[in-house]
């Protein structure tokens, strides 16, 4: 009976749409208002509700955190192609799609333009360190701050001359990333390669999806890297719409998560 209970308060909770207290979990579970107290006490233990204004619970960073690890990368990749794809078309470079994993983020669809008239790059899949990256930069950029400081006070590779592997730098440019709405990569990775990415907002699920553009420096100066940025904003919006109104999250997640 333990942990239908425990299933039944994250329900009321994740369906209400607004902080509850104690008193009206107990009214929505019929369950004795001591015992319902204890159960949020136990849920908040483990970070599935925190406490916010006027002793009212909302859901978890943790819960919200399974919700994310459940979206499986084929799925959000289907969705990404065709905007991926028209985006290639129109700009001639690689756009490419990327996902938060534990400690970093993986590149995970590529779409190459079709017929271009110039030379393009393909960055790759798999990981893409935190400090290093557009497209894993601007997800820690707009994650929470003991993410960041975690980033932060790690041991921050070199990969070439123009890695940031100063903390007070890269906490600043975290900062200049969050002001401008998307991150930058000039050489920090590969000598001549640079990439531009803005992060997907899911509803209620934070940051742990960005929308990237690389190609070689010579392309990428700062004019066409600033409009590739903006660009990113807005298709990295349209994305994360079309994440939360087509109910991407399989078996009804995304309800539990809002």
């Amino acid at each position: 009976m333990y942990l239908p209970r425990l299933l039944n308060i994250l329900e009321v909770v994740a369906r209400a749409g607004k902080p509850l207290s104690v008193k009206e979990i107990s009214e929505s579970t019929n369950f004795p208002k001591p015992s319902c107290y204890k159960l949020v006490q136990d849920l908040i233990k483990d970070d599935l509700l925190i406490k916010g204004k006027g002793n009212k619970f909302i859901l978890g960073e943790r819960l919200k955190q399974l919700v994310k690890l459940d979206h499986q990368d084929l799925d959000i990749s289907s969705i990404a192609e065709p905007l991926l794809k028209k985006s290639a078309h129109r700009f001639g470079v690689t756009f490419f799609l990327s996902r938060l994993r534990k400690k970093g983020v993986e590149i995970i669809y590529v779409e190459t333009p079709q017929n271009s008239q110039v030379s393009f790059l393909h960055p790759g899949f798999g990981f893409r360190p935190l400090h290093a990256c557009s497209c894993a930069k601007v997800i820690a950029a707009f994650s929470s701050e003991s993410f960041q400081l975690s980033i932060i006070r790690s041991r921050l590779k070199s990969y070439t001359r123009n890695t940031r592997t100063n903390s007070n730098l890269l906490q600043t440019e975290f900062k200049h990333i969050r002001a401008k709405g998307y991150a930058e990569c000039v050489q920090e990775i590969e000598v001549g390669m640079c990439s531009v990415a803005a992060p997907v907002f899911v509803q209620d699920l934070g940051v742990f999806l960005s929308l990237g553009a690389t190609g070689p420096l010579r392309l990428f100066a700062n004019d066409f890297r600033e409009t590739i940025g903006a660009y990113l904003i807005e298709l990295s919006k349209e994305f994360g719409d079309l994440i939360y109104n087509r109910n991407a999250w399989a078996n009804g997640t995304i309800a539990l998560a809002s």
